[in-house]
């Protein structure tokens, strides 16, 4: 895998992470919200760096009340 690809797939978990933690949202919570996906889904992109669709990502920054760039925004990574 590039190298490029596996740090996109790294941020894009820990942004997931911290915006779910910003909503006190559970792994169960956000899954539920995406159509009854199951904790294993949420925990994939977290932790594992899945690769989601585009409409994945449609979805996760919906159910998570940001738009799509605030979602790829990993410049605020930093902020808690």
């Amino acid at each position: 895998m590039n190298d490029d690809v596996k740090v996109f797939r790294q941020n894009l978990g820990k942004r997931i992470l911290q915006l779910r933690l910003a909503k006190k949202l559970e792994q169960t919570e956000l899954a539920a919200i995406l159509d009854g996906k199951d904790k294993q889904f949420i925990n994939r992109y977290e932790k594992q760096g899945a690769n989601p669709t585009a409409y994945i990502l449609v979805n996760l920054a919906k159910a998570l009340e940001v738009s799509v760039e605030e979602l790829l925004d990993f410049s605020k990574l930093g902020e808690k």
